[in-house]
């Protein structure tokens, strides 16, 4: 029998908080890789689509990007001396707790974090499944696990995963050759016409409405800036299969995104190796589509005939 499987992107707790295009796309990955071994569900309190309180107008511009529900909340202490509020971003509580009264009970919980300093949305989620769940294992991963992982074992999940490495994971659902590469591709078919039921990209079924996607052509980066995180949480750097990243756009194109943000964090380093056939691709299949790069650009590597492809191919924002 399958194990029952809650994915869980937390609620923010910040001064500001906009949706530039926001996915839980590591979350998204690891459920990819769980989608024909568990029942699996997700619950994304960042998503404005399917979340929207009390059936609230979803607001956003031409490009999929809009403000999160939000209330104000206490301001932390150490913050008392900023003149400004404190807010909780996402979807109401009280949503989480109906949506888990509904679909338990799950045996385990897998919970996504970023900013280090969100970490009381991670807390909320686990007390919640504690107290409504008791019986789940919870699992919390991502980069305030990877970073900060003596304080995220503080909040009281059953295992904190540091970095990409799975294999506990694995032993701990019990499931073999998850950390396996698998291509996306592992059907025969035409390049740009992939075998879907052969694949382990994101999650994305997960959404019941998806206006926007993110992709990931590369992982990790090949520089060490002072100020970055990238080389603790994706060391090193790699390109994916072109067939496989042909392969997420047209799963993303199929269920409605026309957005798509780059979340790769060296998008335009040796773009000869993979940018270039893709956007090639896109360009050649006649595919409409907005690419947006939130997380910015190596300026140094954009040429004029780069700037002019990118354009082409359906870049937006830069």
């Amino acid at each position: 029998m399958k194990p029952k499987i809650l994915l869980v992107n937390p609620s923010v707790y910040d001064f500001t908080a906009y949706d530039f295009w926001i996915r839980p796309y590591g979350l998204l990955s690891v459920g990819g890789m769980l989608r024909d071994r568990a029942d699996l569900s997700l619950f994304d309190y960042l998503d404005r689509s399917n979340l929207a309180d009390g059936g609230a107008e979803i607001r956003q511009d031409r490009f999929g990007r809009g403000k999160f529900a939000s209330k104000r909340v206490k301001k932390p202490e150490i913050f008392g001396a900023i003149p400004r509020y404190f807010r909780r971003f996402g979807a109401d509580r009280s949503t989480f707790e109906r949506f888990l009264n509904t679909k338990k009970p799950f045996d385990f919980v897998l919970i996504q974090s970023v900013m280090t300093y969100w970490y009381p949305g991670v807390a909320e989620v686990i007390e919640d499944v504690r107290r409504l769940c008791p019986g789940a294992k919870i699992v919390l991963g991502g980069v305030y696990a990877t970073l900060c992982p003596d304080h995220a074992r503080s909040l009281g999940a059953d295992l904190v995963i540091e970095g990409s490495n799975l294999a506990a994971l694995a032993d701990l659902l019990e499931i073999e050759g998850l950390t396996e590469p698998v291509s996306l591709l592992e059907a025969e078919g035409r390049r740009g016409q992939p075998s879907v039921g052969a694949r382990r990209g994101p999650y994305w079924e997960g959404y019941e409405r998806l206006d926007v996607g993110v992709m990931k052509l590369t992982s990790g980066c090949p520089f060490a800036c002072s100020y970055c995180s990238v080389p603790q949480t994706e060391p090193g750097f790699s390109t994916k299969p072109l067939d496989d990243c042909i392969a997420d756009l047209h799963v993303l194109c199929d269920r409605g995104a026309a957005n798509i943000a780059f979340y790769d964090d060296a998008l335009l380093h040796e773009p000869e190796r993979l940018l270039e056939p893709f956007l090639g691709h896109v360009i050649d299949s006649g595919i409409s589509v907005n690419f947006h790069t939130p997380n910015g650009l190596h300026a140094r590597f954009i040429t004029a005939d780069l700037a002019r492809l990118m354009v082409r191919g359906g870049f937006k924002t830069f």
